[in-house]
């Protein structure tokens, strides 16, 4: 986008995030996980963890279809307080080269399954898709000028919030490499704890600083996680209001 200063009007006409926390809309997020993760990457996802996560979609408004997801695991004490990715990497995170003493961690999580449609993450260049991303522009952005790099980072202050709501410090994510390239253009404040490893593609260990991204934020971008942060807690509201009315 070449004017990050209307990343935040763009996102509220174009996009909408929910917290995907009735059954109805986390069969649409599992859908959206089947189709990027088992079709496009070829394997199943589901986890014993889905039960305890908190789920976040993310819709395109014209369409109304959602187009990205991600979810934050908190640590389970029917599940051994062990989060995925100490039971897939295998081995000791090191946590020298970390900003903080995670010796004295209290309440850690995980960020996983970040998920965005293809239509909605390939540019015009990209000729696997060029005709289905062209359709996305038109629909979403009648002058051709759609700008989608910030997205993920829509999908980013979703899960920040999450992590506050719960007093979750820090969060570790098995990361691609490219993904973290981008997010950290992005502002995304996170550190490599650990060597690459194959896990249906390569993949980096991280830890991830919610608290430390937010204060590193450039204005237009904290504007932004502002706006997601309010619309999930006003669905929050709403719902508290609906369970008191059915009473």
């Amino acid at each position: 986008m070449k004017n990050k200063e209307d990343i935040g009007s763009h996102y509220s006409k174009y996009f909408q995030i929910v917290n995907a926390n009735t059954e109805e809309l986390k069969k649409i997020a599992y859908k959206l996980r089947h189709e990027v993760y088992i079709e496009e990457f070829g394997y199943h996802e589901f986890d014993e963890y889905d039960e305890y996560s908190l789920h976040c979609l993310l819709f395109h408004k014209p369409s109304n279809q959602a187009i990205g997801y991600i979810r934050l695991i908190p640590q389970i004490e029917k599940l051994n307080n062990q989060l995925p990715i100490e039971k897939f990497y295998g081995k000791p995170f090191d946590f020298n080269t970390a900003r903080v003493n995670m010796a004295e961690k209290t309440n850690i999580g995980e960020v996983s399954r970040m998920a965005i449609m293809p239509s909605f993450r390939r540019r015009l260049s990209d000729n696997n898709d060029r005709e289905s991303f062209k359709q996305s522009e038109k629909i979403a952005h009648p002058d051709n000028r759609y700008p989608i790099n910030y997205l993920p980072m829509c999908l980013v202050s979703a899960a920040m919030h999450f992590a506050f709501a719960r007093n979750i410090e820090y969060c570790l994510a098995m990361v691609e490499p490219k993904l973290a390239i981008l997010l950290r253009r992005l502002g995304v404040q996170f550190d490599q704890i650990g060597q690459p490893f194959e896990f249906f593609g390569t993949r980096v260990p991280h830890v991830f600083y919610p608290e430390i991204t937010y204060k590193n934020l450039t204005p237009e971008f904290r504007s932004l996680s502002d706006k997601i942060s309010s619309e999930l807690s006003e669905q929050n509201v709403i719902k508290n209001i609906a369970y008191i009315n059915a009473r």
